[in-house]
């Protein structure tokens, strides 16, 4: 087994660089899609929860242009979206049926779901290369505080 542990106690430096990225990453892509915060994280509760099972070592779907169909994506029941984002049901239930309105989120079954051709959407394309500079800006940030991604970096 291989031991991680860094020489050097960053761990507070650490959790400093990664709120202040992640804050910062959230809020770029929360105006981009002229949206609230909360807005921000009940879209992207949703299509995560509904693609999650598509993550790990057998990558698919993972090219810019390669958009899971609909046909992969699960739906999240609004219960479980809640309990995922640690919000109260009611501001769910507010933000869900605002992106319903938009048209960015749609009820299938009993379960909510961001159809695929939504991220084909300009805003969404440009949201995806934002948010692909911003973990490259994490990844800087977290190696110039001294955290060791243990790749020989």
């Amino acid at each position: 087994m291989t031991d991680h542990t860094p020489n050097l106690d960053n761990r507070r430096a650490t959790a400093r660089v990664m709120t202040h990225e992640v804050l910062r990453g959230l809020a770029a892509m929360a105006r981009l899609a002229q949206w609230d915060m909360i807005q921000f994280l009940v879209f992207s509760g949703v299509w995560s929860a509904n693609t999650q099972h598509l993550m790990g070592p057998k990558v698919r779907y993972a090219e810019l242009n390669d958009i899971p169909p609909d046909s992969q994506r699960r739906p999240v029941s609004q219960a479980a979206l809640a309990d995922m984002l640690c919000l109260p049901d009611d501001i769910i239930a507010r933000y869900v049926e605002a992106l319903i309105a938009q048209g960015i989120v749609e009820r299938v079954g009993d379960g909510l779901v961001v159809p695929s051709a939504v991220f084909t959407r300009p805003e969404m394309m440009d949201g995806n290369n934002e948010l692909y500079a911003r973990v490259i800006s994490l990844v800087s940030a977290l190696r110039g505080a001294g955290f060791s991604f243990g790749d020989g970096d």
